[in-house]
């Protein structure tokens, strides 16, 4: 596992949702979500990571217990 990126999501995330959900990084870098995966979860700014695993990116969120895939946008 290797550590992509790591900060905070800007504003307001409201959870995983689909394919057409965007994550911003305070720093300015975007991600999407790059499969469907409906979690609500409701954080101003929460802290955040971008990993590799398995030839894959994953985004975790700090006080969820689940992640999804992404890709860089």
């Amino acid at each position: 596992m290797n550590v992509i990126e790591e900060g905070q999501i800007e504003s307001t995330f409201n959870g995983f949702k689909d394919n057409s959900t965007i994550f911003k990084f305070a720093g300015g870098n975007t991600w999407q979500q790059n499969e469907y995966k409906y979690t609500y979860h409701f954080e101003y700014m929460p802290k955040a990571k971008v990993i590799m695993q398995s030839g894959a990116y994953y985004l975790e969120i700090e006080s969820m217990n689940d992640k999804v895939e992404v890709k860089k946008v």
